[in-house]
């Protein structure tokens, strides 16, 4: 059973005791992410996430590392466009050092001027290595190029210039107007008891540190590139083509996951029998789905050789306008369906997954949703449900294509592609 409170201090709790689990999960989520920076501060989100592991008035970096190493635990954090998320995996005797360790760093981290200079240079490695890593590279050019204009389109590692100029006045400043109570949700989820949980949760967050003001989001209603490609010398092209996809709240998004699953999403998926298992002309294909608060893309990720990538985009495109043509059947439909609750029970086996859930859920939706809830959502949708979605997906567009690779000199064609 799921527990929900809101303190009077602003932060919200959520729990969620496990019957049968060895192991807790606590995480920190901060309702903001890369949307919620300006030009200037491009990184911000992600580079705080670095500096409140660097050191806090009781623990120096290399102590919080120990801490929970000492215990065979887990620890880590990621920033997304719109959150930003610090946990703690450990077995159930040490739920008390994990919420202690958390509450340290949220409230008393240091951003150490010396640590800080010495961070700046790890967050550039950072950005090198996703510019030497072609799969994920693509993908931030991708969103990009989606989402031209809108807050949500650079990349979340910031750039170099803007790392490079970061001082901690600025720093600070940023994680003053985002790391609030307010606009802060702590989930345990595992083993525990709901009492101890509640107690420890007074002991260490019961302080008050003002209220997060909600940064005005423009309603920009973002442009697309139709066509770009980044010349790197790589042995492989790698490439996204893709449209509008759905807000993350829409109530087609269950028909979006089937639309997906049966087109790239498993190894019995259209895309990977016929491009990977039939043609033999890519080992890495799939579809994909990336959905935010106020918009949404909707892609198809492939990296082939420079000579087989306008065979794969050729046939790519006809498996997408053979779907929004004839769409699927009912044994696809049905399959897609058994395929999405069977990998839902297989997750939900990880107390870092359900406290994941508990998050995002509460931040969209404000509530929470059950494993049996869930599958009848997904039950529930139609092959007209499918049908609309796929029209919603598909219907009278155009697919912008973005590549890097060795394509110089290729007779390309440089330009979207009509479905």
């Amino acid at each position: 059973m799921v527990f929900k409170n809101k303190q009077d201090n602003g932060l919200s709790l959520i729990l969620e005791p496990i019957e049968g689990a060895v192991s807790v999960s606590v995480g920190l989520w901060i309702k903001s992410g890369s949307r919620n920076e300006r030009n200037v501060q491009y990184g911000y989100a992600h580079f705080i996430e670095h500096m409140l592991f660097k050191g806090t008035k009781r623990y120096s970096a290399r102590e919080i590392a120990r801490i929970v190493d000492r215990v065979g635990g887990q620890h880590n954090a990621a920033t997304n466009r719109e959150y930003t998320c610090y946990y703690i995996n450990v077995v159930s005797d040490y739920l008390a050092l994990a919420v202690q360790l958390l509450a340290e760093m949220y409230y008393d981290s240091l951003f150490d001027p010396l640590e800080l200079e010495k961070e700046k240079n790890v967050v550039m490695e950072e950005i090198r290595m996703y510019e030497d890593t072609p799969d994920e590279l693509i993908h931030d050019a991708f969103i990009e190029c989606m989402l031209t204009g809108h807050p949500l389109a650079h990349s979340i590692l910031g750039t170099h210039a803007s790392i490079r100029n970061a001082t901690r006045g600025s720093l600070v400043s940023f994680y003053e107007s985002q790391y609030r109570n307010n606009n802060t949700i702590f989930v345990i989820a595992g083993k525990f008891e709901k009492s101890q949980a509640l107690d420890l949760f007074a002991e260490c967050f019961s302080r008050s540190n003002g209220a997060a003001k909600p940064k005005p989001q423009p309603q920009v209603k973002p442009s697309r590139v139709d066509y770009h490609h980044i010349e790197k010398e790589l042995e492989q092209v790698h490439f996204c083509l893709g449209t509008e996809g759905i807000n993350r709240d829409d109530e087609d998004r269950w028909g979006l996951y089937i639309l997906s699953t049966v087109l790239g999403g498993s190894m019995s998926s259209r895309l990977f029998q016929n491009i990977r298992e039939k043609e033999g002309i890519s080992y890495s294909i799939y579809s994909f789905h990336s959905s935010y608060t106020d918009s949404g893309i909707f892609g198809i990720y492939c990296a082939t050789l420079p000579e087989n990538y306008s065979r794969a985009v050729e046939l790519i495109i006809e498996e997408c306008r053979e779907m929004a043509i004839h769409g699927i059947t009912e044994e696809e439909l049905q399959d897609a369906k058994d395929f999405m609750k069977g990998n839902l029970a297989l997750s939900l086996e990880s107390v870092e997954v359900r406290m994941g859930q508990l998050a995002k859920d509460e931040i969209t939706f404000q509530r929470s949703f059950s494993f049996d809830e869930i599958v009848g959502l997904i039950s529930s949708v139609s092959m007209d449900d499918f049908n609309r979605t796929c029209g919603r997906i598909f219907g009278k567009k155009k697919l912008s294509v973005v590549s890097v690779g060795k394509l110089a000199g290729r007779n390309v064609p440089e330009k979207s592609i009509a479905l």
